[in-house]
This record gives C-alpha cells, sequence and structure tokens, in this order.
C-alpha cells in the first residue's frame, strides 16, 4: 500500500512524487479530506505533474519576457528624452545664433531713459469756437498752423489724427468731415516740416530733436490725456515691452502683454490692446529687441 498524502495545493504535488517509485504502483490522494480521494497510477501522477512544471516554467518565462519588455520600454523613455533635451539645447543654440546674425533696424534697449513711466502730458491750447467754415479760410491758417507746432512740440511723438482732432477741438468744431480733414492735411504738408513713422496703420510726428531710431521711453495713458493705445507710437510701446521683460526676464506673450499695458497705464485687455501690443512684440522679435524661446517666452535680447 502507497503512502497516503493530502493533498492541499498543488505545490504538494513535487514532494508526492518523489517519494513514488518508479513502475506501476497506486497512489492514493485525498483532496480537501478524507471521504473525498482518487486513486491512480504512478505514471498518471508523474504526467499530471509534469504537466503542472511546464505550465509554471512557461508562466516563469512568461514573466521574464515581460520584465524585459518593460525595461526596454524604459530605456526607449530614457533616450528619447535624452534626445528631446539635446533637441531643445541645439534649437536654443541656433535661436542665439540667428538672433546674433539677424541685422537689427534700430540698437536693442537696455536702459531706458530717465523718462520712462511719466505720464502724457497734453498741449495747453487756448480755446476760440469758430465755425466750419471760417475754419477753412485763409484768415484762419497761421493759427491752425501754430497750434499744430505748438501740439507736436508738447506731446510728439504723436499720431497725426490725434493732432489734427487736438487742433480741430480748440477751435470749437466737435466732428472732422471730409472737408475739415482735407484742410488740415494740405495745412501740414504745406508748413510743418517733420520726421513721421508708421505703425499699425496709423501714423506718428516726431520734433526735428528726435532721434526714431533711438528713442528710448515711453509714457503713461491717464485720464486727462485720453490717449487710446492706437496712439502710441512702436518707439514707445517697444520700450515699454522692454522694460517689463527686465523686470521679469522671462514672460509668456499673454504675460508679456499684460504687464506692458500695466506700465502704459491701461487697465483692461481688450482686443484692441491685445491686437497693438501683439503687433509691437511681434516686430520687436523680428528686429532682434527681443527674444522668443522654444518654450514659447520672451526675454530682452
Amino acid at each position: 500500500m502507497a503512502d497516503r498524502f493530502e493533498v492541499a495545493e498543488l505545490e504538494d504535488v513535487a514532494e508526492l512524487l518523489e517519494l513514488v517509485e518508479e513502475g506501476t504502483g497506486k497512489v492514493v490522494v485525498t483532496m480537501g479530506g478524507s471521504d473525498r480521494f482518487v486513486v491512480m497510477s504512478a505514471e498518471r501522477y508523474r504526467a499530471l505533474s509534469d504537466g503542472y512544471n511546464k505550465e509554471r516554467q512557461r508562466a516563469q518565462e512568461a514573466t521574464e519576457a515581460l520584465e524585459e519588455a518593460q525595461a526596454i520600454i524604459t530605456r526607449m523613455k530614457e533616450s528619447t528624452a535624452a534626445a528631446n533635451r539635446e533637441a531643445t539645447a541645439i534649437s536654443d543654440a541656433r535661436a542665439a545664433s540667428d538672433a546674433a546674425a539677424t541685422p537689427r533696424t534700430t540698437a536693442p534697449i537696455r536702459a531706458l531713459s530717465s523718462d520712462a513711466g511719466k505720464p502724457y502730458r497734453v498741449a495747453d491750447l487756448p480755446y476760440t469756437p469758430i465755425d466750419s467754415d471760417d475754419y477753412q479760410r485763409s484768415s484762419y491758417q497761421d493759427a491752425i498752423t501754430d497750434r499744430m507746432r505748438r501740439v507736436i512740440d508738447a506731446e510728439a511723438p504723436i499720431e497725426k489724427q490725434r493732432l489734427f482732432n487736438t487742433v480741430r477741438a480748440s477751435f470749437g468744431i466737435k466732428r472732422s468731415g471730409r472737408d475739415i480733414q482735407a484742410h488740415n492735411d494740405w495745412l501740414f504738408g504745406r508748413n510743418i516740416n517733420a520726421k513721421q513713422t508708421e505703425f499699425n496703420d496709423a501714423t506718428f510726428v516726431w520734433r526735428n530733436d528726435q532721434d526714431p531710431t533711438t528713442f528710448d521711453t515711453f509714457r503713461i495713458a491717464d485720464g486727462e490725456s485720453g490717449r487710446q493705445i492706437t496712439e502710441i507710437c512702436y518707439q514707445e510701446l517697444k520700450a515699454a515691452i522692454v522694460c517689463a521683460l527686465n523686470r521679469s526676464e522671462r514672460l509668456s506673450r499673454d504675460e508679456l502683454i499684460e504687464a506692458t499695458m500695466r506700465l502704459l497705464g491701461y487697465k483692461r485687455k481688450t482686443t484692441r490692446v491685445r491686437d497693438v501690443l501683439g503687433a509691437a512684440i511681434q516686430q520687436a522679435s523680428d528686429e532682434g529687441c527681443i527674444r522668443i524661446f522654444t518654450d514659447g517666452t520672451f526675454r530682452v535680447a
């Protein structure tokens, strides 16, 4: 009679088989108690055990294969991350090289004028109401021209239409019709010798002692001046942009717009503010005064 074993788990089979002699002896195995048992030959028992061992071996091989695959994936991720870091470094190096090689239309601004950030002051003009017909008569040409010069002296660089509107309003004329506009254009072209620049579909008038290529200051809009963002020349916008970056070193596009508009005295980021400052940021970047990096942030060149 063969020894009797109670097999609680499949692993007990290996221990059982070590005690089974070669041949056709019988093995009695109880499963879960003496009332449940099976009788089989030693050969049958060994065959079942071999099948179990093979399944265990396959499971072990599958586990090892999975671990190897996971290790390969980890190495691939590390390699990709290293490649990305190298690509970023190369891109930044190229950006620096391109910025250095790009010709600039103006010198990059570092230190701003001591006047930067002062309020925008309007010209002090007399108020002498006349009708629109008198405004266009030759007897008022000298007075209109004189007030144009006074506004330029006080407020330049000034947007050209703001100049015309300021002079017209000082004569009590509320609206600038086609004839008034044409008369102002004619007087300006005939009598005013001033530098002019263009930005964002607007013309800006400068005093003769001002140089747009080296202008490095900006003025703050206040309630008295009522100056709109569209009435600020590119050079002032650029100076404010550089000032904002000098204070923070690195800003995203939205952060740079927000910081610049605050410096200029504007509290609401309207569509017009975003568009004008966005155009100025793009032009300053094209000129090489500021740089945009691969992470989307801007810095002073």
